[in-house]
């Protein structure tokens, strides 16, 4: 039967097999943290809709389950098998075509494959951009931020992808093609079925191709860097910055001192860039339409207003030293993953209630296992903390052993100050159980539904999100 399946396959399009290319498998097969270790029963490497479209067709008939990939940087497993050797991986790194930069309707169509950082370079040839930034948009791939709504750094201005999709093809698990939205902004008529597929992790048809929303570039901005004593600090100044500055902040970075320590330690810098070590850092940029002195000494001016909430303030003199701040804020996630074994949330908590998570959370979490590195940063201005647990030098036991405690504890806090379990990375295989635990029964239920009719035989993306 493999053999068969592998044969009308390989009909279609480039196949690799568990069998004769097994090392290939394990590649595609692996989670970006190592979590999961199940192999597929092949890979294929569709060049096109039509393909896409044969391949879920027979998949279809004979009750094949298959999983979307693009760049494989997802953090949940969305992309990796649940199964050993029963998964087909549809990998659409040769759908890479950028179709049409309209710099008049201020969009660009491109295929799903396109990566990130690939499309924003032939963007920049018209002076335009595409406002997803994160340390993973040199590997990640439209169709897979599109299925993730992925956030990064730029959501406090731009908004997550969904804020900035226009129109989607899709291929239906049955291949039938499906073209929804258009170049308009303004489109009142029904159902916005484009919105259920950005965010469905490929559960509930594969993208092919997008229409994305694209910006003017600006070359003008206005960045620095904050030291402070405390987390309400921080807090309040965010607070007073985006009420008493009336240009756009793009970014709103929380940094903890141990992200410079990890850096440090794994030699991805020499030295802090501060004089004098504080709990919490801000990283803060700030558009401007033009830059002249008049400005700066305004910005300075009202960052002088606040200065009894931050220790030390370092304003980028130049271009130089705003990419060393920004390179500090990629490297960090690397470090981290340098230091030991890594129990990542990605959460989101309302402001005011962020003091209350971290305190409760450290107290209960100590309970559990002393010494776990507490690793907390993120996108402070969009609610947004990727609340990281390092573990303990030296631990003679095996750190995801305590997981299910740990998580306890999490979704705990998060249910009580209303918060969410995913703020970016989606639900996965690594989240499935937290998010049937912290959602309501009607929402899950209404979920399934879609499912359902979107996905009849469940051959899409198993286990992901749900249980098959």
């Amino acid at each position: 039967m493999e053999k068969k399946i592998f044969e009308n396959l390989s009909k279609i399009c480039k196949t690799i097999n568990y069998i004769d290319d097994e090392s290939d498998i394990i590649k595609y097969s692996k989670d970006w943290r190592r979590r999961v270790n199940e192999k597929a029963l092949c890979v294929v490497f569709p060049k096109n809709e039509n393909e896409i479209s044969k391949i879920l067709k027979f998949c279809f008939d004979n009750e094949l389950k298959v999983i979307p990939q693009g760049g494989n940087t997802n953090l949940v497993a969305s992309a990796s098998p649940s199964k050993e050797k029963e998964e087909i991986i549809i990998n659409l790194e040769k759908m890479n075509q950028i179709h049409h930069i309209d710099t008049i309707n201020k969009c660009v169509v491109v295929d799903a494959g396109v990566v990130v950082d690939d499309l924003n370079s032939n963007l920049e040839k018209k002076d335009f951009l595409f406002p997803l930034e994160m340390a993973s948009t040199g590997s990640s791939q439209v169709g897979g931020v599109i299925s993730t709504n992925a956030g990064g750094i730029n959501v406090l201005h731009y908004g997550s992808v969904r804020n900035n999709l226009l129109a989607l093809d899709v291929v239906l698990s049955n291949g039938e093609i499906l073209r929804l939205g258009s170049k308009v902004g303004k489109d009142n008529t029904g159902y916005n079925l484009k919105d259920l597929f950005c965010g469905s992790e490929g559960t509930l048809g594969i993208i092919t191709k997008a229409t994305l929303k694209i910006y003017p570039k600006s070359q003008n901005y206005f960045t620095f860097m904050a030291s402070f004593e405390n987390l309400k600090n921080i807090i309040n100044f965010y607070e007073f910055i985006s009420q008493q500055i009336r240009f756009p902040i793009t970014g709103f970075e929380m940094i903890p001192q141990i992200s410079f320590d990890l850096c440090i330690k794994h030699k991805f810098m020499k030295k802090s860039f501060f004089q004098e070590t504080k709990n919490y850092y801000a990283l803060v940029k700030i558009q401007l339409h033009h830059l002249d002195e008049a400005i700066i000494d305004l910005l300075e001016e009202k960052l002088s207003e606040c200065s009894n909430l931050y220790s030390e303030i370092i304003i980028a003199q130049n271009e130089k030293q705003n990419k060393e701040f920004w390179k500090f804020r990629e490297d960090l996630t690397e470090a981290q993953k340098l230091e030991g074994k890594l129990i990542g949330f990605d959460v989101s908590i309302p402001l005011d209630k962020l003091d209350y998570f971290f305190t409760e959370g450290k107290k209960y979490i100590d309970d559990i296992l002393k010494d776990i590195k507490f690793h907390t940063f993120g996108h402070l201005g969009d609610c947004n903390i990727h609340y990281n647990l390092i573990e303990p030098d030296n631990l003679k036991n095996n750190f995801y052993d305590y997981e299910i405690k740990l998580k306890h504890v999490v979704n705990k806090l998060i249910k009580n100050v209303t918060g969410s379990i995913s703020a970016e990375h989606g639900i996965g295989l690594l989240k499935r159980d937290d998010f049937l635990k912290t959602k309501k029964n009607l929402e899950i239920e209404l979920m399934r539904s879609i499912k359902k009719v979107m996905d009849p035989k469940g051959i899409l993306n198993q286990n992901k999100i749900f249980r098959n």
